[in-house]
């Protein structure tokens, strides 16, 4: 129930986001744009038992970059909305203005190595299809 829960967060979050972005005139944008982003936390829900919080994230990113290259690019900004550590950022300046370092310096490198692994899955799924694009269009040379 909780994951359920979750999903339904992740999905309204996606959807007031989809308005700072502007996606809001037409409603099917707006929907489509909040289910890639559920999609994504589905994908990091189901998988986090099994691989670290920075995988799961790089595995959820990866989902949610093909969804929006299939889609339409602008989809993949609400999308990582769910998987992007914002409670991470939070907790590291929270430990650097408590001059706890050790916690600092943990917080840090997992923040960091989660927006490394969002970058890295969106810098590989639009490689794949720059390469499959690149590729049809020689063979149509041909």
């Amino acid at each position: 129930m909780e994951q359920v829960i979750q999903c339904l967060g992740a999905f309204l979050g996606c959807l007031g986001f989809s308005f700072v972005f502007r996606i809001h005139r037409r409603l099917d944008y707006v929907l489509i744009a909040s289910f890639g982003g559920t999609l994504g936390w589905i994908v990091y829900l189901l998988v986090i038992p099994y691989l670290s919080n920075i995988m799961s994230s790089l595995c959820a990113m990866i989902i949610v970059a093909l969804f929006s290259e299939i889609m339409a690019t602008i989809f993949i900004v609400v999308g990582c909305f769910p998987i992007v550590p914002g409670k991470g950022i939070y907790q590291t300046m929270l430990y650097l203005i408590s001059y706890d370092q050790k916690l600092f310096i943990d917080s840090l490198f997992q923040t960091v190595g989660t927006a490394l692994a969002l970058a890295t899955a969106i810098l590989i799924v639009s490689t794949f299809f720059k390469v499959i694009k690149t590729i049809k269009q020689k063979d149509d040379h041909l």
